[in-house]
Order: structure tokens, then C-alpha cells, then sequence
């Protein structure tokens, strides 16, 4: 039986080179942003394929290392790229000897991502209340708290931290940083009392021994500078304690260099009468967030 004759191909147009119109049309619509920029795929239009062999080659180079791609830091685990998105993780990766590889975009395309590690070392590692409890913890490395009763207590000073280690004799120092898994797992608790406001009512009640000096004793050196006492900020002016609210806010402002800062002692402090207090507004009052509307959305 003969076999039958091959089928032609079915031929392929070119596709029409724009014209001169169409040109035209394309230009008087410059004003519109959403025509000027073509709309971003999903999905690379060209991606780049590996033989069985290049892939073996690629993994093998990298298997069980820790690998960087710009900012994305990566585990390699039977050829599998399993990103870190602790940075606690990889930092006690790195004190186990680990070391960061930097690799191209071939090496991250040819590998297939993989669950993340941070999660499962973590939750696998994580220390719970019954590790924390009693201990002073930090998640942002700025503010510090004490876990008591499986909750986490904010620290409102520093004077009040060291004085709730000072009452509990501990002289180890030691403050825990902890991931975001074990921070979140602790629920808050009330806030640690302030020793700062507990030294204030005893000045005023004259409990704490200060004596009250004259005022014009108290304001010498000090008129129209100003003053910190403790972790609080005055300006003082006509023999009057003005306190600053948002001292961070004004020392931006005015320039932390350009101002000379004065220490107020207690006896200050007490003798001289409180002024209004002095508000320091932002330069530019903070923008609701404009929602970007596209013409075809109704």
C-alpha cells in the first residue's frame, strides 16, 4: 500500500510592519502612561533550559553550601534551593562554619526552589516559655523586655532595666535575642513600672532628700539653653522648665551637633517651676496613601 503523499506546510504571513498611521496614533498618545509602557508578564517570556548534565554539574557544586543571590540567601539540599528568611538562621548557620556562596542567575534557575529552612529550623529549634521564662529578651535589638509568667514585659527606660537586674541580683547581663517565631509566640504582659517616674514622685514629696533651692539659684547657667534630666528634654526660659515632648524629634530639627545639651541636677529639677510645654511638628505633615486607579479598572 503506497503511503500517502506528505501534506504541504501551511504557510506562515509575516506579520505587517506598522505604519506611518499607525505611528502617528501611537504618538498622540504619549500623555497616557498605562499605553506608553507595555504590561509586565507573569512570567519571563524566555527562560533558559538545562540539560541533565549541566544540571548535575550545577548541583554538585553546590550542593549543601549556602548560596547568595543579591539579597536572597539560599540552603542547597538535593538540589533543591531552600531560601533563609531568618536572619538569626543563617547568623547561627555562619557561626557553625557555614560560609555564603555567591552565585549567578544561571545557578538559581537551574536549581528548583524548595521549602523554606527558616520555618522548619525554627519551629524544630524554637525556645518556648519554658526556656525564657525569667530572662531578658530583645527581637528588634532596641527595645528589651522580661518574660515573666510566659509574657513578655516592655522595659519603658534603661535606668528601669538595670535597676530590675540590680533587685534580682543577676550580674550575667545576658539579654537573648530571639527569632520572630519564638517573639510572637510570647503574648504581652503590662509594662515594667518606670523607676524614673517612682524618683520623680519621691522628689516632689520630698522623700528622696532634695532640698529646694531658690530659683534664681536653680536658673543660673542654665536661661535660655537646653537641659536634660534624665531621659527627659527642657528648654528653659524666664526661670521656667519647658519640657520638650518629642525630643528626638527636635534635636533632627535643630541638629544634634549644633546644640550644646546641659545636665540638670535634681535640686534644678525640683526648684524650677514647669513651664508650657514645647511641641515639635514635622516639616512635612504625613500624606494619606493615594490609590493608583488604571483607566480600565470601573
Amino acid at each position: 500500500m503506497a503511503a500517502p503523499a506528505p501534506q504541504p506546510e501551511p504557510a506562515v504571513e509575516a506579520a505587517p510592519e506598522p505604519s506611518a498611521a499607525g505611528a502617528s496614533k501611537k504618538d498622540k498618545k504619549t500623555n497616557d502612561v498605562e499605553t506608553d509602557f507595555p504590561p509586565v508578564p507573569d512570567t519571563p517570556g524566555i527562560r533558559k533550559t538545562f540539560s541533565k548534565s549541566e544540571f548535575a554539574k550545577i548541583c554538585a557544586q553546590v550542593e549543601g553550601k549556602l548560596i547568595a543571590y543579591y539579597d536572597d540567601i539560599y540552603r542547597v539540599e538535593q538540589c533543591h534551593r531552600r531560601q533563609l528568611r531568618d536572619n538569626k538562621t543563617v547568623y547561627n548557620l555562619q557561626r557553625e562554619g557555614h560560609r555564603v556562596q555567591d552565585v549567578d542567575s544561571d545557578v538559581i534557575a537551574a536549581l528548583p526552589e524548595g521549602e523554606p529552612l527558616d520555618e522548619a529550623i525554627t519551629l524544630k529549634n524554637a525556645r518556648g516559655c519554658n526556656k525564657l521564662d525569667g530572662t531578658y529578651v530583645t527581637y528588634s535589638n532596641v527595645d528589651v523586655y522580661f518574660v515573666e509568667h510566659c509574657k513578655k514585659r516592655i522595659f519603658p527606660d534603661w535606668m528601669s532595666y538595670i535597676k530590675h537586674r540590680e533587685r534580682r541580683h543577676d550580674t550575667k547581663g545576658e539579654i537573648l535575642s530571639l527569632s520572630w517565631i519564638e517573639f510572637d509566640r510570647l503574648p504581652p504582659g503590662p509594662p515594667i513600672r518606670s523607676i524614673v517616674d517612682d524618683m520623680f514622685a519621691k522628689m516632689l514629696s520630698g522623700e528622696a532628700g532634695v532640698e529646694v533651692i531658690p530659683v534664681d539659684e536653680a536658673c543660673a547657667g542654665l536661661e535660655g539653653k537646653i537641659s536634660s534630666y534624665y531621659s527627659y528634654l527642657y528648654r528653659v526660659e524666664k526661670c521656667r522648665k519647658r519640657e520638650i515632648t518629642s525630643p528626638e524629634l527636635f534635636l533632627k530639627k535643630a541638629g544634634v551637633n549644633k546644640i550644646a545639651i546641659y545636665e540638670m541636677s535634681s535640686e534644678q529639677w525640683l526648684s524650677l517651676p514647669n513651664g508650657a510645654p514645647i511641641s515639635t511638628k514635622p516639616d512635612v505633615a504625613p500624606q494619606a496613601p493615594i490609590e493608583y486607579k488604571p483607566k480600565w479598572r470601573k
